[in-house]
């Protein structure tokens, strides 16, 4: 029993947003930054349920799975202009292809020769759509293909950040090797850029733009219509589990057909980022410590191993393709990590030119990270 019941619906709720908000306040730390927001609020949405403090389930976790998580995910999806996108990463753009087949052989090859549990092929689906686009992706593929096991769930979102964790240390040895600068050379090592102890600049949508109410109403307005519509073709379709994915096809309709709407959008990707913080506290809060140990191990061992083979693949399609290994580690970066560190990488190593396209690229993982993974 825990202190906090479930049936007390706004003291969770307040837990939640809480946790939340620390999440965003603690990637303004240094370690904060290393961690990430989505690792630390997983870690406290654990502490706290293992703890009593917070139940393990309650039905406002299924609240913020129902309605906040498909809310969230066209107001993240609202300015993937994918014309854009395609236009402006330019060479980068088969870095990123690349990247993303990479992967996807890695964690289907490894499944295929080893048995990672009975929700093998789900989890492979799940770390695939993530490994491309982001948490968002994780998530989406997820609810498409009913990885729905707490433990499990947790299981293999922790091997994701493990992983994440790993991949981002063999990124960063990638140009100490000698034999990997040869196989794929790049301008950007010719000379000094390595940028230092500095810290990694943030990348701002625009700057000077004022909050907007407006803007942010009309964004949750459209978001819900998606929301909505998305359910109806679901049910007519007879195919609700793929309800995230229409819905994903929708935003990214609206984000690139009806763009004089989108441009006057406000801070969606904010607050859809913030109820996907929520969610996140609520899986931690829903796994229970003595399984996650065991459910986690294998998913581990599968993402550490899928990094080694993606070492290993994308230096001999790197130097088939002739592709620039700093490019390459940005859109790597992008694939894994996200569009925000992918700009901070190219940022902190002095590569301003390559800001906007790791950017735009990590953009474009979010577009197609949940179709790869579901097709995976």
């Amino acid at each position: 029993m825990s202190l906090i019941s479930a049936d007390q619906t706004f003291q969770l709720a307040t837990i939640l947003a809480g946790l939340a908000a620390f999440g965003f306040w603690a990637e303004t730390t240094q370690l904060g930054r290393k961690l990430s927001g989505v690792l630390i609020i997983l870690f406290l949405g654990v502490v706290l349920a293992n703890i009593g403090l917070i139940p393990h389930s309650a039905p406002m976790y299924g609240t913020v799975s129902s309605l906040l998580v498909p809310l969230a995910i066209p107001m993240l999806l609202f300015k993937a202009d994918l014309k854009q996108v395609i236009a402006e990463i330019g060479p980068m753009f088969k870095s990123f292809v690349a990247s993303a087949g990479v992967i996807a052989f890695s964690i289907i090859l490894l499944t295929l020769l080893f048995d990672f549990g009975p929700y093998e092929a789900q989890v492979a689906g799940t770390l695939t759509g993530s490994y491309i686009g982001g948490s968002l992706n994780f998530v989406a593929t997820a609810q498409a293909v009913e990885f729905a096991d707490p433990n499990h769930y947790i299981g293999a979102l922790t091997a994701d950040t493990i992983g994440a964790v790993f991949f981002m240390g063999v990124l960063m040895l990638m140009p100490a090797l000698a034999f990997v600068r040869r196989a794929m050379p790049s301008p950007y090592f010719s000379v000094d850029s390595s940028g230092g102890d500095s810290e990694p600049v943030v990348h701002e949508e625009g700057p000077g733009v004022p909050f907007n109410m407006i803007g942010l109403a009309a964004a949750l307005a459209t978001s819900l219509a998606i929301c909505a519509l998305g359910q109806l073709l679901a049910k007519m379709l007879g195919q609700e589990n793929y309800f995230i994915l229409i819905i994903t096809v929708l935003a990214l309709g609206v984000a690139n057909f009806v763009k004089p709407l989108v441009r006057n959008f406000n801070a969606e990707f904010e607050v859809g980022t913030f109820f996907m913080y929520m969610f996140f506290v609520t899986i931690g809060a829903s796994a229970d410590l003595a399984t996650i140990a065991g459910a986690a191990l294998p998913y581990v061992v599968l993402i550490c191993a899928s990094v080694c083979v993606f070492f290993v693949m994308i230096i001999i399609v790197g130097k088939l393709l002739k592709l620039d290994l700093a490019e390459l580690m940005i859109a790597a970066n992008a694939c894994i990590l996200g569009p925000a560190t992918a700009a901070a990488l190219a940022a902190g190593h002095g590569w301003r030119d390559l800001v906007t396209p790791g950017m735009l690229t990590g953009i474009l993982g979010y577009a197609v990270g949940t179709f790869i993974g579901v097709g995976t």
